[in-house]
């Protein structure tokens, strides 16, 4: 074996690792990520300790307690076989065995694209260095599975570490560190009793869940001590073909050539909205950058584009990136094929047949796995530091840059680029941009 496919191989490894140490209620065997044997763990139920409300005060104050499963069923309900949050009509996505394991799929394939937990690493370190007299504060908002969170509160022991999300975190309450804890909380009614207290505030693929975006977003920067830093990630629902990063058509009846996963993913976008996700202006104001926020210090902000590939095809002239590529791609290809089974309950509840949906589901199965088409996804990273900021800590500016991985198997994932000026960050939407248009057909049902 060469020295490059092992270390792309260790990689993996290390970050299955890291995420399955804490992992609950998600089949650790189903993640099938390496040749090696996944572990596997005994299961047990969260528990938290949050400021109870009734339903009187929503509007007031968003976090909820729960201590049973039985108080943890009065959050969740049953729809078309899939267990859905009861908090927020905008997110639509499971909370249940199934989709936990597909995101922990994705969130290894995320971290092994930015190299680590996170973008902007010297700036978040510098943020979360340890200062006498001082608790460093992590915010997690929409934390899924939990798995982020808890790794930060293993990597920074010292800072206080908080998830929130619209359902109960499928954790391992033995495995959960000392330094962490959950929270059930609706974003959409309103984070006033978090302002001002948080160091680093990290938000990944919640856009589809948000209203009123731009409030939302003034509302997660207050959260931000002085000085602190947001990390914005988020999905693009368009997809992308070849290195290129090109724009694929959608597959239509007037365009049978297109590509499925396109249709995939403008249907959900389409749905989204429907429900009255604000995912138009999420998807704007993340490209553009926080420079223009008057919260954010603009000399701070940098946005960029992630690009991982669907499917095992994607190559490369060093042995070890190439290998890394078809990790990612083979991980993102399970990611895409089980997402549209997430799908059916909101597909479902804008109008599509559950049939129609399938018929889609084995149409982007054949695509992803044929190779015909060789689709890319690509997540949106926009970060900056709450004013003012110290002038020691600034961010150091220059041209565009491609991050490297820190990661100490010195295989660096080749397709993440970062854009530190307002004017690269408004080309690169033009670009992408070009070729796109919309050709879906009306909803008929």
């Amino acid at each position: 074996m060469s020295r490059g496919r092992r270390d792309a191989e260790d990689l993996g490894r290390e970050q299955q690792h890291r995420t399955t140490i804490g992992q609950a209620r998600v089949d650790q065997v189903a993640l099938n990520l390496s040749h090696s044997q996944a572990g596997t763990s005994h299961h047990a139920n969260s528990m938290a300790e949050t400021s109870h409300q009734d339903e009187d005060a929503r509007s007031k104050i968003s976090t909820y307690s729960y201590h049973t499963d039985a108080d943890a069923t009065k959050l969740l309900q049953d729809i078309d076989g899939r267990t859905i949050n009861t908090l927020s009509d905008q997110y639509y996505l499971p909370s249940d065995d199934p989709e936990w394991t597909r995101l922990e799929k994705q969130h290894i394939a995320v971290v092994i694209g930015l190299g680590g937990l996170y973008p902007a690493k010297e700036e978040v370190q510098a943020v979360l260095k340890p200062q006498e007299g001082e608790t460093k504060r992590i915010l997690d908002l929409g934390c899924g599975t939990g798995t982020w969170a808890i790794e930060m509160a293993r990597e920074y022991p010292h800072a206080e570490v908080i998830g929130v999300d619209l359902a109960p975190v499928p954790m391992d309450r033995e495995a959960i560190p000392a330094n962490y804890r959950f929270e059930i909380d609706n974003i959409n009614l309103g984070l006033a009793h978090f302002h001002g207290q948080f160091d680093v505030i990290h938000i990944r693929l919640v856009g589809s869940g948000l209203k009123n975006f731009k409030d939302r977003m003034r509302d997660i920067h207050s959260c931000l001590k002085p000085g602190g830093i947001v990390l914005w990630i988020d999905a693009d629902f368009d997809f992308y073909s070849t290195e290129k990063f090109e724009y694929h058509l959608p597959a239509t009846d007037d365009n049978p050539g297109g590509s499925w996963t396109q249709r995939i993913g403008s249907e959900m976008r389409r749905a989204c909205l429907k429900i009255g996700s604000d995912l138009h202006a999420m998807e704007s104001a993340l490209d553009a950058g926080l420079w223009q926020d008057p919260l954010i210090d603009s000399e701070t902000c940098k946005i960029g584009s992630l690009y991982l590939p669907m499917g095992t095809w994607a190559s490369h002239e060093d042995p070890g990136v190439a290998q890394l590529l078809k990790y990612v791609g083979a991980l993102m290809r399970q990611d895409i094929i089980e997402g549209i089974k997430s799908m059916v309950p909101l597909l479902v509840k804008v109008g599509r047949s559950k049939n129609e949906v399938e018929t889609w589901r084995k149409k982007l199965t054949e695509e992803l796995t044929e190779l015909k088409i060789h689709m890319v996804a690509r997540f949106r990273l926009a970060w900056g530091r709450r004013i003012p900021v110290p002038k020691a800590s600034s961010a150091q500016q220059g041209s565009v840059i491609r991050e490297r991985s820190d990661s100490p198997s010195k295989v660096n994932y080749p397709w993440l680029y970062v854009y530190d000026t307002e004017e690269a960050a408004l080309e690169q939407v033009e670009a992408r941009n070009k070729q796109k248009a919309s050709i879906l057909p009306s909803m008929t049902s």
